[in-house]
């Protein structure tokens, strides 16, 4: 009875163990999911200038001691929050694509999501300060991945669609430009452009047909 009560006893003590690292473990993914939430956030709302690791504390309401232990640097945790926005953004279901019109309305829906101008902060950072490039530069080549025609050779099927793609894309960068510097909301051209756009993406036939 004794040896059977011992042995309870340790299997209970070893869940106990296990269960509070877990619960430690949790606790950590949910800190270091909260920074990354508020730096994205911040340069969003205020910038790159302004997305400071007190900023960053401030808001989520750690401090720089709990800060420090989940991440060594400002730029790690820039660089980790924004590889959080890329599989969020890599893994949201957009319809079929099936022509060049399919196509502009994809490339739209993430440079036109208002958390891309993180990475637009980040891309001007980068180029302002190389010694961000071995931090934040993998990152911004993640994202542009996503709209490069390099990876959508199917639809993209010869320099005319091609060319066209890259000029549109540009254009819609430069929309997202427009925003970041009217306070996130779309300038007055917007839509003009947009529905030109789309306008022109509508005279490429099915590739193949």
């Amino acid at each position: 009875m004794w040896a059977g009560t011992r042995c309870l006893s340790r299997h209970t003590e070893s869940m106990g163990i296990s269960t509070t690292r877990r619960t430690q473990a949790d606790r950590s993914a949910t800190t270091k999911a909260a920074l990354a939430d508020g730096a994205i956030d911040l340069l969003v709302e205020r910038g790159w200038g302004a997305t400071t690791v007190i900023e960053v504390c401030n808001r989520v309401g750690v401090s720089r001691g709990a800060f420090h232990h989940h991440y060594a640097s400002l730029p790690e945790l820039l660089a980790d929050a924004l590889r959080r926005l890329y599989a969020e953004m890599a893994r949201s279901k957009h319809k079929e694509v099936t022509d060049v019109a399919d196509l502009v309305d994809v490339t739209w829906k993430a440079i036109g999501n208002p958390r891309f101008k993180a990475v637009l902060e980040a891309w001007l950072a980068m180029a302002n300060d190389p010694s961000l490039r071995s931090e934040i530069g993998p990152v911004v080549t993640e994202f542009a991945s996503l709209v490069s025609p390099d990876n959508i050779t199917k639809i993209l099927s010869d320099a005319d669609r091609r060319d066209f793609f890259v000029t549109a894309r540009e254009s819609m960068i430069g929309l997202a430009l427009g925003r970041a510097t009217n306070g996130g909301k779309p300038l007055g051209h917007e839509r003009r452009v947009l529905a030109r756009i789309r306008v022109e993406a509508s005279t490429f036939e099915v590739a193949g047909h």
